[in-house]
């Protein structure tokens, strides 16, 4: 049997319990849960760090971040660590990768440049639709920034920086010019704060999601920051997070039918994971 190609899906800061195979009603993720009725669903499963940088590089290594001693965003992975993509470079794979690649791992990437170039006249919104504003995590109120009045971002959904990686997943899928392949996508849309394209607008009511109660002990370990925000600020916040989850959903739909109307589906293995999950009900 010829080496199996490797289709990677990775989720920025999802939670698993905000999608329909893990039990949530009120979210819409039929692409997600379809993958899962056909795999394999993990119930118990753990992440080594709560930010992004470490937790993918502790997967991308196979080793804890302490030993790899990124523990922060903002540290890179040392030169001389040994990665998944770089070994099966090595073995013959082609890999590709869409967003925030080490380049020289792989035969073929599209980042955050490239979706810049892409996007060079993008459709103009309508004046009369609200949108997003500059992002200052920690320096603007955790309500605005952690988007509670549920707003979109200034861009149709053709334009948006996550459909940009799918659909050129998609474009890879068609070509079918390499085998055998480790096509790794990772999507940030449902990183505060919650990015989602205007026509993913007004889908939920947020005075009718229901947030947790928090008992006094549990009040006690909030930060300082989040401690102030409203119980209507807090539905709205959720309201961002499951748009924005269902615009990610969206997103791997496009990946899996494409692989699936593919020569390659019955020779493909398919991973869907995230960096680690979101406290999103505090």
């Amino acid at each position: 049997m010829s080496q199996p190609n490797i289709l990677w899906i990775c989720a920025d800061d999802f939670t698993p319990y905000v999608c329909g195979t893990y039990g949530n009603t009120e979210v819409a993720t039929p692409n997600i849960d379809r993958l899962a009725t056909q795999g394999m669903k993990f119930t118990r499963a753990y992440c080594n760090s709560p930010l992004s940088t470490p937790s993918r590089q502790a997967f991308w290594t196979g080793r804890y971040p302490h030993s790899i001693g990124v523990t922060r965003s903002s540290t890179p992975l040392p030169d001389n660590e040994e990665t998944l993509p770089a070994f099966l470079k090595k073995s013959g794979y082609h890999t590709t990768h869409y967003y925030a690649p080490r380049k020289h791992e792989f035969n073929l990437c599209a980042d955050h440049v490239e979706y810049r170039a892409w996007l060079a006249r993008p459709h103009p919104i309508p004046s009369d639709i609200k949108v997003l504003g500059p992002w200052h995590p920690f320096r603007d109120p955790a309500s605005v920034w952690l988007n509670s009045a549920c707003l979109p971002y200034g861009a149709i959904d053709a334009d948006m920086q996550d459909t940009f990686y799918a659909t050129q997943a998609q474009r890879f899928l068609q070509n079918g010019e390499h085998q055998p392949f480790f096509l790794y996508v990772s999507f940030d849309s449902n990183h505060s704060p919650f990015r989602f394209p205007i026509e993913f607008r007004d889908r939920y009511r947020s005075k009718s999601l229901p947030v947790p109660r928090i008992s006094p002990q549990d009040f006690e370990l909030i930060p300082q920051v989040f401690a102030g925000l409203s119980q209507n600020e807090k539905q709205g916040i959720l309201a961002a997070y499951y748009t924005a989850i269902e615009y990610m959903d969206k997103n791997v739909g496009l990946v899996l039918d494409a692989l699936e109307s593919s020569p390659y589906a019955n020779n493909t293995v398919v991973i869907f994971n995230n960096d680690h999950g979101y406290i999103i009900n505090s």
